[in-house]
């Protein structure tokens, strides 16, 4: 009689329980959601992004405008800014990034991206093409600004190795004079630029 009982309850709570069904928030990851950004907040303060633009803006980048022939009042596309392009790859490289289609997808969700372009799509033939035209150039010029701004600590250079690993490249002590220290870190950023020169040649 009690098992009867028992059943009879048990069943009650069954009945009961599908009665009172939960109603859950489902997660819709098909949506296109809009909300305002604030582009200066996307990388703090000290951010090596920051460093890289504000240096790269204080360079003579005057053979670089001298084939854009898009004037102010004439019909066409206005040219990327040259010192965007090279911001990019400048940064680009610090992180062992080589391959121009690498920086025009991180450009689409990475903070520092999105801070230089200023949330805008860049096309990965742009950053190519320039890269391809300029290459000597840029080249020394990538050199210069990775050691100066690595020797004074305002950015960190990642080196890739041949597994693909990424380490932080370390050219010399602290306690080293400053112009050895330079020295030293020119170096490393020379060797940066010869690596990912390799590997762009590689597709990788």
């Amino acid at each position: 009689m009690r098992g009867e009982k028992a059943s009879e309850f048990n069943a009650g709570e069954v009945e009961e329980e599908k009665a009172r069904r939960v109603r859950l928030k489902l997660v819709n990851r098909e949506q296109v959601v809009l909300r305002p950004m604030d582009v200066e907040r996307l990388v703090s303060e000290d951010h090596e992004v920051r460093a890289i633009w504000e240096f790269v803006g204080c360079l003579d980048l005057s053979r670089y405008y001298e084939d854009i022939e898009v004037v102010e009042g004439e019909a066409g596309r206005s040219a990327l800014d040259p010192r965007l392009l090279i911001s990019l790859w400048i940064y680009a490289y610090s992180k062992g990034v080589s391959a121009a289609r690498e920086i025009s997808r991180l450009s689409e969700y990475d903070p520092a991206y999105q801070w230089l372009t200023g949330m805008e799509p860049i096309n990965y033939h742009t950053l190519s093409d320039f890269r391809i035209k300029h290459k000597e150039a840029l080249d020394e010029l990538f050199t210069q600004v990775l050691g100066l701004l690595s020797a004074e600590g305002l950015i960190s250079l990642e080196r890739v190795m041949h597994d693909g690993t990424k380490v932080k490249a370390c050219a010399s002590a602290d306690t080293f004079r400053r112009e050895e220290r330079i020295r030293a870190h020119l170096e490393v950023a020379r060797q940066q630029v010869e690596q990912m020169g390799l590997r762009k040649r590689r597709g990788i």
